[in-house]
């Protein structure tokens, strides 16, 4: 991870891939971050957690909770996935939907994974397939959610974005808590 270059500490980064232009941005950022942090010589190298010098997760959250970082920022919608209502794979999906970060044929052929003319959306071939496509507004999916929401008695208005429509689905509200579960998963 890096070495003393007289008494300078240089950080140094390899990777088992070449990194994709995106993960080269994200590299550049991870290196400007550690050159705010380096080991000292004049110092002896300890972990401590807490007050007693032993690890809890008590603590380290304590410690996570008093960062003040302002690019740190929680979106409780994508938190909210997190429910233990769909299987693991599911809520997985989900949240990498939620977040930006599914792999769409659009988001692969940006990456360079597969050639820009092959990002056609797979269910309708007539398309683009980013996320809101994919999971919304292509024609396929959105009669399987229209067909869902009517088998559990609710109607649903078009929606052009997934985080709109996971937060319209999770608003609704029902009778019946068995309704509201399947309705949620």
């Amino acid at each position: 991870m890096g070495w003393f270059e007289g008494d300078t500490w240089r950080w140094v980064l390899s990777w088992q891939r070449v990194l994709t232009p995106e993960e080269s941005r994200d590299e550049a950022q991870l290196h400007n971050r550690l050159q705010q942090h380096f080991p000292r010589r004049s110092v002896r190298d300890s972990i401590t957690w807490g007050q007693n010098g032993s690890f809890s997760v008590k603590n380290l959250y304590s410690k996570a909770a008093n960062i003040q970082d302002t690019e740190v920022s929680v979106d409780r919608l994508v938190c909210a996935v997190w429910q233990k209502l769909a299987p693991p794979k599911v809520e997985l999906m989900v949240w990498l939907a939620l977040l930006g970060k599914l792999n769409t044929k659009e988001r692969l052929a940006r990456k360079g994974m597969i050639q820009a003319e092959l990002n056609t959306c797979t269910l309708c071939n007539n398309h683009s397939e980013d996320i809101n496509h994919l999971l919304v507004m292509c024609r396929v999916s959105w009669k399987l959610w229209t067909s869902i929401a009517a088998d559990l008695g609710q109607a649903l208005e078009p929606i052009n974005d997934i985080k709109r429509l996971y937060a319209n689905w999770l608003s609704r509200r029902f009778y019946s808590r068995i309704t509201r579960k399947l309705w949620l998963t």
